[in-house]
């Protein structure tokens, strides 16, 4: 019964985005394709509600919810300014990467995501850096780096790992 309910409110929802974008394609309305993110905030929340309903054990489903909503965020920052800003932010991606490897390892409790989280954080900081504000600040990498050990000697010790 649950899964009809569920194809049936898909069903309705891409009818009506369907509609809505043949409309703005047709000039009957417009700014329809301006908000084409919030497919994958409701994609990822739908995500984030499975891992919580069904089954907390498949850190895999927070991980994609996390991930899709953080992309639309850098896509709706996009839209409202430039994709052509994308060849400066394309760290951002690897930050998005880790932010969903941190959502999944504070609800599943996994110490592999925990390791994952922290290098993608950490490249995300460092190609931001490099590669966004100044080619000069490479050498804080090395503390980056330093600070990723220091914090994951802490969790080690904290779990007895």
């Amino acid at each position: 019964m649950h899964r009809k309910r569920t194809a049936t409110i898909l069903a309705v929802f891409l009818i009506i985005m369907g509609s809505l974008i043949t409309m703005e394609n047709f000039a009957m309305i417009s700014g329809v394709t301006y908000h084409w993110p919030i497919l994958l905030i409701i994609f990822g929340t739908g995500f984030i509600m499975l891992f919580f309903e069904r089954d907390k054990n498949d850190p895999v489903l927070m991980w994609l919810g996390t991930f899709q909503i953080a992309l639309s965020l850098l896509f709706y920052y996009l839209n409202a300014t430039s994709w052509k800003n994308l060849a400066s932010l394309w760290p951002v991606f690897l930050g998005a990467v880790g932010i969903s490897f941190l959502a999944a390892a504070i609800f599943s409790r996994k110490m592999l995501f925990v390791y994952f989280a922290g290098s993608f954080l950490g490249l995300f900081i460092i190609f931001t850096l490099v590669f966004s504000i100044s080619s000069k600040l490479w050498p804080l990498s090395f503390v980056v780096f330093g600070l990723s050990l220091i914090i994951i000697e802490q969790i080690n010790s904290k779990f007895n790992l």
